[in-house]
């Protein structure tokens, strides 16, 4: 068996022996950019990330391991047609993705845009503030980083509130559990909105103008998800008009975030590079996990994360 890893973000190649001792009789290639085509002419399984058009020089192949949770790129027709069993990472950004939703919700939250800005013109001068602690939560998409983000919000006595299309036993420090269509109910009552869905068709521009004037004008909208799941445009619009106390992003539905984009100088906005789920354990994690599924490839046992392929998304308990 041949496997294939090729990561940009993999800078250490002495962790791959841990997926040689795995699978100590494969043969495990650490593929640059340029020789990747080539290497997957013979290859059955690919662990790492890379847009789909390489996986077309890989006619043997049948396991896709990818480091990434979301999977809208990846998921093209061509290649979703030709039956490859594919797992992803949800669960295994989970605590450095959470952190990056609170020091986005906190600093918003806290005034940390404002400051920023006179810290930089030596101005000495108060604004507005909120507190967190107390208020209401609201998760959309109660997966591994939302239920993550529920744990912390608990620490805050935040009474937290979700709505998920497929869970059914609500967790313990989850007051109100209900399927999206009370998403309405959700946005009116929370000071801060967490956004943790896949995005797929249904989940495009989710957070609409109209739902956005359903939020209360004090209210926290954080995005660690993907970008296309927010209209931008109608996002801006409501924070110039101050009906949103404000926003934090992690995602942009274009990225690198073009200079000319409204968001960059939208008020009481937090931007970060979609940089959520990086982290110095980043790729011990994702090498364990996917040694972990490799253990269960060559046994034959069903694999942790499968995608379904139609949705978009591992789909829990199947």
């Amino acid at each position: 068996m041949k496997i294939v890893v090729h990561d940009e973000l993999l800078s250490d190649s002495s962790i791959l022996d841990l997926v040689r001792r795995t699978a100590a009789a494969s043969d495990v290639v650490l593929a640059t950019k340029e020789r990747l085509p080539h290497e997957l002419a013979d290859a059955e399984v690919f662990f790492g990330y890379h847009s789909p058009e390489v996986f077309a020089h890989a006619p043997r192949l049948k396991w896709i391991q990818t480091t990434a949770a979301g999977l809208d790129k990846l998921l093209t027709p061509e290649l979703c047609a030709r039956g490859i069993t594919i797992t992803n990472a949800s669960g295994i950004h989970a605590s450095a993705v959470a952190e990056t939703g609170w020091a986005l919700a906190i600093g918003i939250a806290r005034g940390l845009p404002t400051f920023f800005k006179q810290q930089q013109q030596h101005v000495w001068k108060w604004g507005p503030l909120y507190d967190l602690f107390g208020a209401t939560a609201g998760i959309i998409g109660l997966g591994g980083i939302g239920r993550q983000f529920a744990r912390v919000a608990t620490a805050f006595d935040m009474r937290v509130i979700a709505v998920d299309p497929h869970l059914s036993t609500k967790p313990d420090n989850v007051a109100e559990l209900w399927r999206m269509d009370r998403l309405g109910d959700l946005l009116r009552q929370s000071d801060l909105v967490l956004i943790s869905c896949p995005y797929t068709r249904e989940t495009h521009h989710l957070i609409d103008r109209e739902r956005l004037a359903m939020m209360k004008p004090t209210a926290i909208l954080v995005n660690i998800a993907r970008g296309g799941i927010v209209d931008e445009a109608a996002l801006v619009d409501a924070l110039r008009a101050g009906k949103l106390a404000g926003a934090g992003l992690d995602v942009c539905e274009t990225e690198p975030l073009p200079a000319s984009s409204p968001l960059w100088d939208a008020p009481n906005l937090l931007l970060t590079p979609h940089c959520a789920g990086l982290s110095h354990h980043r790729m011990r994690k994702l090498i364990e996990f996917f040694c972990e599924n490799l253990r269960r490839y060559q046994s034959g046992q069903p694999l942790l994360n499968i995608v379904d392929q139609a949705k978009g998304y591992p789909v829990p308990g199947n």
